[in-house]
């Protein structure tokens, strides 16, 4: 009797994570959809003053790119705020080179004070947030170059005035080889975007990659700046919760002309650390309508993924790793479909890079439970404890 029970729990499990994913995938569809509906976006006139922030540490080898392509927008007047965090190498020298080529429109922020209770980056963005006059914000990293009608794009959806923030698609370049790592991260952090795509397509927003972000300045003064979102190891994802729990929309650009291109990390212990802080920061999220799906949806990865060996001997634990596999690859083949050009090859590769996105990230899942710290610079970050 209780084998049956626990078959049956089992069985409903797995049909709720393939019936959770088809829903992620029509929000993921609606974005799309909304996108051709206003294609030109509706509304009240465009923003009329845009600021630009980039906090960075230790990104000498890849600020000049994204600042070339900042050089490049085809909208011009906009200002642009550089942070160098605490660097140890020569960032805030080209970041006040590029201020002297800009006079007036590039301002560059020296942070020397440690983040205290916030993660570091946090720190430096709410330093930004509180100098910029825009009346939007938008947001990208050092290792990012950004698409010459990038600001366009984004700044049509603030035609709505209830438009509170936005977020865009992201890609990584595998040019030059790099090998099944490079490759690999290609595959994974467009399919983790499409579940914050799919989140915020269907009107729960809880989290997004804060490389390609835009708010609104009213947004931020409600929260209180990235400072008053306290205590998190995500605050892009923090920002977008905070923000749909204030009754604000929250949009995601399905644009070919907003989608940035970002570095792949180095090292496996790189990529690792960096999913580890990523999938931390939203199993301890603050908001329990984030985290409590967030949970059910890896734990119950974590579990398929410990239930495959067991299959030749308990058969029917193999509804387990299918649904898994169903609900992952779902995500996987939208991010393709959707958004990769070399669609041939990446179909040829969905399976297997399938297979391992499922180990790697019941890995993640196990490492965040163990309450392992991840890093961020070198320092080790606690704003996940609660």
């Amino acid at each position: 009797m209780a084998s049956e029970l626990l078959l049956y729990l089992l069985a409903a499990a797995s049909g709720l994570i393939v019936l959770v994913h088809l829903s992620l995938a029509v929000g993921v569809l609606a974005n799309v959809a909304r996108d051709a509906a206003a294609p030109g976006g509706a509304g009240l006139p465009p923003v009329s003053r845009v600021s630009v922030v980039v906090a960075a540490k230790d990104e000498e080898g890849n600020l000049p790119a994204l600042l070339a392509s900042l050089e490049a927008q085809s909208l011009r007047d906009f200002q642009i705020l550089l942070v160098d965090d605490r660097s140890g190498d020569d960032t805030a020298a080209l970041m006040e080179a590029f201020r002297d080529r800009h006079p007036g429109r590039v301002t560059v922020l020296r942070n020397r004070q440690e983040p205290g209770s916030l993660n570091p980056k946090q720190a430096a963005l709410d330093i930004a947030a509180r100098r910029a006059a825009g009346e939007v914000l938008v947001f990208t990293d050092a290792d990012c170059v950004v698409p010459p009608r990038w600001l366009e794009g984004l700044l049509d959806y603030f035609r709505d005035p209830r438009v509170g923030v936005v977020f865009g698609q992201l890609q990584l370049g595998t040019a030059g080889g790099g090998g099944f790592l490079a490759r690999f991260q290609a595959f994974d952090q467009p399919l983790i975007h499409q579940w914050n795509s799919g989140t915020a397509g269907l009107g729960l927003p809880g989290s997004c990659f804060g490389n390609n972000l835009a708010a609104r300045r009213v947004v931020l003064e409600e929260l209180g700046g990235f400072r008053g979102l306290g205590q998190t190891l995500t605050e892009d994802a923090a920002l977008v919760a905070a923000a749909a729990k204030r009754r604000w929309r929250v949009r995601v650009s399905t644009r070919r002309s907003t989608m940035i291109h970002t570095r792949p990390q180095g090292s496996w212990a790189g990529f690792l650390n960096q999913h580890l802080r990523w999938n931390t920061g939203a199993f301890y999220h603050q908001e329990a309508g984030t985290r409590l799906p967030y949970r059910f949806i890896v734990l119950f990865l974590t579990a398929s993924v410990l239930a495959l060996p067991l299959c030749p001997w308990f058969p029917r634990l193999a509804m387990l790793p299918a649904a898994s596999f169903i609900a992952v690859g779902l995500m996987g083949l939208l991010a393709g479909v959707l958004y990769r050009r070399d669609l041939a090859v990446y179909l040829l590769r969905l399976v297997p890079y399938t297979l391992f996105f499922m180990g790697f990230y019941s890995l993640a899942t196990v490492l965040s439970m163990l309450r392992l710290t991840p890093e961020w610079k070198g320092r080790r970050l606690k704003g996940w404890r609660r």
